[in-house]
């Protein structure tokens, strides 16, 4: 591989990564803007009206589960490059990647605990621990366990699917105004409170078991969306010889996947699990292949490319910090800006204050990487592990000299 097709490489994740925390941030500050909910009458009238409802179709049609999707899928192929780099390096694999996994797994939940009861970092590490270990078998065992993969989680989105038919209906009182997307219903199911920020942590603590109820539905998501991301990229999607490759994977998410996904969004049901599961994730492909060819033949990133690449460099950073930013914006124990948004003017000023921290975001990692190369938290995540598995190795050492030690001392006694 040449020098500018592995910076070309470079560049396209980098801005993959930054689309996808990004992205993610546009999903979830829905519920952070309308945790303080509250029908108060103020009906928007004429042009804003018509910009509200625009505005709520197009992020039902484009957010809800596209992001998490292509996050999923990075973190797959982000394993990948790890185990080629382990390779390259003579060393065995997974080697030191499960203390990776279980500091993510650390991360998470403290993520959950102190800042976002949706985290995703915690499934991510459980899914990486499986995944990492399934990827040091056989290219022929890989496949299977992806084809497992596809196919539990095609189970998954089946079962739960059917399962309101089985269980009623939505559990929504009568009286509260259905939420337009899914990203408002999550909206409503999280608000409980935020006047007390020690108050929410508590709730997050005796609520843990069912607060990660989605954990299992991220492994099962994840365990198949990590193998054929490592898959795709293995095959050469990022590479400029992967141009039929890109095409064909391109076909599938905005040729099937947009179309499929619009349909049943667009019906009387709205798609739900199906939609946020299943079809967004076939559209999260698609957004891969296409800015994987968009950077394939090219060796400057662009200004919003740069942008987007600067929070990529520093993924793990600003997916953590955006949550903590939402948090201080929007919750009672913060500026309360949630509870002074007229209903009217949520979707303007929720907007809004998604460009600034987006902004800020940026700014900060393009003044943090102008002196570091490694954003706070994966300096620290890679001190983190570098210290725990020293720590671990150097155990193992020790048991094996005591081990050794006693088989002559023993043989010695034996032969006298």
């Amino acid at each position: 591989m040449t020098t500018n097709t592995a910076r070309r490489r470079i560049i396209a994740l980098d801005v993959l990564r930054g689309i996808a925390i990004l992205g993610t941030l546009l999903t979830n500050i829905w519920i952070f803007s309308q945790s303080a909910w509250d029908d108060d009458g103020d009906r928007a009238q004429g042009a804003l009206a018509v910009f509200n409802r625009v505005a709520d179709v197009g992020l039902n049609l484009f957010t809800d589960g596209e992001f998490i999707g292509l996050l999923t899928i990075m973190f797959g192929i982000g394993l990948e490059i790890q185990r080629q780099s382990a390779i390259r390096r003579g060393e065995p694999w997974p080697g030191r990647y499960p203390w990776r996994a279980l500091v993510l797994i650390l991360d998470g939940l403290l993520n959950y605990i102190f800042i976002f009861e949706f985290d995703v970092l915690m499934g991510y590490g459980l899914t990486g621990l499986v995944v990492a270990a399934v990827m040091a078998t056989s290219p022929k065992t890989q496949k299977i366990w992806m084809v497992i993969g596809l196919g539990a989680h095609l189970l998954m989105i089946g079962v739960f699917t059917a399962l309101p038919r089985f269980v009623g209906e939505s559990d929504l009182p009568a009286d509260q105004p259905v939420p337009a997307d899914a990203n408002r219903l999550d909206a409503a199911l999280g608000a409980t409170g935020t006047e007390s920020y020690w108050g929410m942590v508590g709730e997050r603590l005796q609520t843990f078991i069912g607060g990660r109820g989605e954990i299992p539905i991220m492994f099962v998501m994840g365990l198949s969306l990590f193998l054929v991301g490592a898959h795709l990229y293995r095959a050469g999607l990022f590479l400029p010889e992967g141009r039929r490759l890109r095409r064909i994977v391109m076909a599938v998410g905005f040729g099937v996947g947009f179309p499929l996904d619009w349909a049943l969004r667009l019906s009387a049901n709205g798609g739900g699990f199906i939609t946020r599961y299943g079809t967004s994730t076939i559209v999260a492909f698609g957004l891969l292949a296409a800015v994987a060819a968009f950077y394939a033949h090219r060796d400057r990133v662009g200004i919003v490319g740069h942008g987007l690449s600067l929070v990529g460099r520093m993924a793990l950073t600003c997916y953590i910090l955006q949550n903590l930013i939402a948090s201080i914006i929007f919750y009672d124990w913060g500026l309360g800006v949630a509870a002074k948004i007229p209903d009217a003017w949520n979707t303007v000023i929720t907007l809004g204050i998604y460009l600034g921290i987006s902004a800020f975001l940026i700014a900060l990692s393009a003044i943090w990487l102008h002196h570091f190369r490694r954003g706070p938290v994966e300096y620290v995540r890679h001190k983190g592990v570098d210290r725990l598995a020293d720590a671990a190795e150097s155990a193992r050492a020790a048991r094996r000299r005591r081990r050794e030690a006693v088989v002559p001392a023993t043989t010695g006694v034996s032969t006298g």
